[in-house]
């Protein structure tokens, strides 16, 4: 009876070893997505760092006070379509 016990207990162990190995690869793929991440949207915006983050963090407060009132992604959209064939300043005559 104490060999099946033991057996358990070895198979158990095995198993606790795979799933904290697993758990690792699982964690550095989690990283390396971070950092494509990260390098996919300092191209598009073409800044780095905490430019980056201030950019990212203004244009989401933007659709968030847009999202807010009532707008979704496509009226919002339609209002960019619109800006870029008008100029900004509005409060001109």
């Amino acid at each position: 009876m104490s060999a099946t016990l033991t057996d358990n207990n070895a198979k158990l162990e095995n198993l606790e070893k795979s799933i904290r190995a697993a758990n690792e690869r699982k964690r550095k793929l989690v990283e390396k997505n971070k950092r494509i991440t990260y390098d996919i949207l300092s191209e598009l915006y073409g800044l780095e760092g905490q430019e980056l983050i201030d950019a990212v963090t203004a244009e989401h407060e933007l659709m968030e006070m847009f999202k807010k009132r009532g707008m979704d992604y496509n009226q919002i959209y339609e209002l960019t379509k619109y800006q870029n064939h008008r100029p900004m300043n509005t409060s001109e005559g």
